[in-house]
C-alpha cells in the first residue's frame, strides 16, 4: 500500500440544515504528512500490517446546493490477512466550538493493480446541528484523498 488510508472521512459539519434527511456528495483531501507504521508482509504478495493517523479536509455539497467544509483527525488500521475486508478506521470532526460528528468506516481489501479502494461507514452527530443524528456514506479512495456520497437521517 503506497499510502495507507487515503482518507475515509466525510464532511457535513458546518451546514446547519433542518432535521430532515439530507443527501450530500463530498471530496476529501489528506492534509499534512500521515504518521504511519506499516510493516511488509512476510509472505510474497501478502497483506501488510499497521496503522496510520492522518488529518483530512472535506468539502461537501448538499442536494440543495449548500456547501460545507471541515477538518478531521483520523486513524485507520489494516485488518488481518484472513479478514475479507482491508481496513477499518475512525475520524473525529471538530471546530472551534467543539465536537461535531464522528465517522466509523470499513474498506474493501485492495486489489493488486487496482485503482483505489471502496469504503463505507456511519456518521454519528456529537455536537452542533448534528448532535443526536445518524447517517451513512460510501466513498472511493484515491492516492491523496477520496470522493463519495452520503446522507444524514431524519
Amino acid at each position: 500500500m503506497k499510502r495507507f488510508a487515503a482518507a475515509a472521512c466525510v464532511a457535513l459539519c458546518a451546514y446547519a440544515g433542518s432535521a430532515s434527511a439530507e443527501a450530500f456528495s463530498f471530496v476529501n483531501t489528506n492534509t499534512g504528512a500521515a504518521d504511519q507504521v506499516v510493516l511488509k508482509s512476510p509472505m510474497p504478495d501478502g497483506r501488510p500490517s499497521g496503522a496510520t493517523v492522518y488529518a483530512a479536509h472535506t468539502a461537501a455539497t448538499f442536494a440543495d446546493g449548500k456547501k460545507a467544509e471541515t477538518n478531521a483527525r483520523c486513524s485507520a488500521w489494516i485488518l488481518p490477512p484472513d479478514n475479507q475486508f482491508g481496513q477499518n478506521g475512525v475520524c473525529e470532526y471538530k471546530d472551534a466550538s467543539g465536537a461535531l460528528y464522528e465517522t466509523r468506516f470499513t474498506c474493501a481489501a485492495p486489489v493488486k493493480g487496482g485503482n483505489g479502494v471502496d469504503c463505507w461507514g456511519t456518521l454519528t452527530g456529537t455536537g452542533g446541528a448534528w448532535k443526536g443524528r445518524t447517517g451513512a456514506f460510501t466513498l472511493h479512495t484515491v492516492q491523496n484523498g477520496a470522493h463519495g456520497e452520503g446522507h444524514w437521517n431524519d
